[in-house]
C-alpha cells in the first residue's frame, strides 16, 4: 500500500516514532483463517519500508497507527514484533508478526494446574504465556481439555479450543486473543472502522477492527 490520500499513518518502532515523511510503504495481512473452516489461529504480518533514525532492536515492537487527516486520534491497527529486517536503497524494510507467532512454543503446563481444565482457562493461562490476554468479548462454552502429551504448541491447542467453539483466533488491534465464530455473528461490540458513506476502511486491503 502506498502511503498517501486523505489518511495519515504513523509507526512506533522499538520506542521511536515515525511519521508519514519517513514512511515509504506500510501493508497489513490479516485474515480471520488460514484455510476456509475453523480451528485457525491466523497470524497477522505487517511489512515497512522506512528510513529509520536508529537501527531498531531484534524482536523490537511495532506499532502502526491511521487517522484521518485534520483528525487528533490516531486507531491502532496492532501489535507487532520484528521477525525480519533489510537495508536496501537507503531504507530499512521489516517483516513483523503479530501474538500469534509466540504460541509456536510447546506447551509444558506448570505442576500446579489441574485438568482437566476448562477451556476458558486453557485460553486464559496460554495467552498469559504469549505475554498477553483475551480480549473480553471472547465467549466460551464448558467444554474442558486433558493434559497437552505429545508436545502440542501453545497455538495448537488454541487450535482445539477455536474447533470446538466452531471459530477462529486472531490478535485484534490491541494484540489480545479474540475467539470470533464462524458461524453466527461476532459480539454487538465488535466494529470495523468504516468511511461516511459506510464504505469500509482498509489498511493494505484489509478491514480494520476496533
Amino acid at each position: 500500500m502506498k502511503i498517501s490520500g486523505d489518511r495519515e499513518y504513523r509507526v512506533d518502532v522499538g520506542g521511536v516514532k515515525y511519521g508519514m515523511e519517513r514512511i515509504e510503504s506500510g501493508q497489513l495481512d490479516q485474515a480471520l483463517f488460514d484455510t476456509p473452516g475453523v480451528g485457525n489461529t491466523a497470524c497477522a504480518v505487517f511489512t515497512l519500508r522506512f528510513a529509520p533514525l536508529v537501527s531498531p532492536p531484534r524482536m523490537a515492537q511495532v506499532l502502526p497507527y491511521i487517522r484521518d487527516k485534520g483528525e487528533a486520534a490516531w486507531t491502532p491497527l496492532g501489535v507487532f514484533w520484528i521477525d525480519q529486517r533489510r537495508e536496501r536503497d537507503g531504507w530499512m524494510e521489516l517483516t513483523c508478526y503479530d501474538v500469534m507467532m509466540k504460541g509456536e512454543v510447546t506447551w509444558v503446563p506448570a505442576q500446579e494446574l489441574e485438568f482437566p481444565m476448562t477451556m476458558e482457562r486453557a485460553a486464559r493461562t496460554i495467552a498469559g504465556l504469549m505475554g498477553t490476554e483475551l480480549d473480553p468479548r471472547c465467549q466460551f462454552e464448558p467444554y474442558t481439555v486433558d493434559y497437552p502429551a505429545n508436545g502440542y504448541t501453545l497455538r495448537e491447542v488454541l487450535g482445539y479450543i477455536a474447533a470446538a467453539h466452531g471459530g477462529n483466533w486472531f490478535a485484534t488491534a490491541e494484540g489480545k486473543l479474540l475467539l470470533a465464530p464462524l458461524y453466527g455473528s461476532m459480539p454487538p461490540e465488535t466494529n470495523y472502522l468504516v468511511e461516511q458513506d459506510g464504505g469500509a476502511l482498509t489498511f493494505g486491503g484489509v478491514r480494520i477492527l476496533v
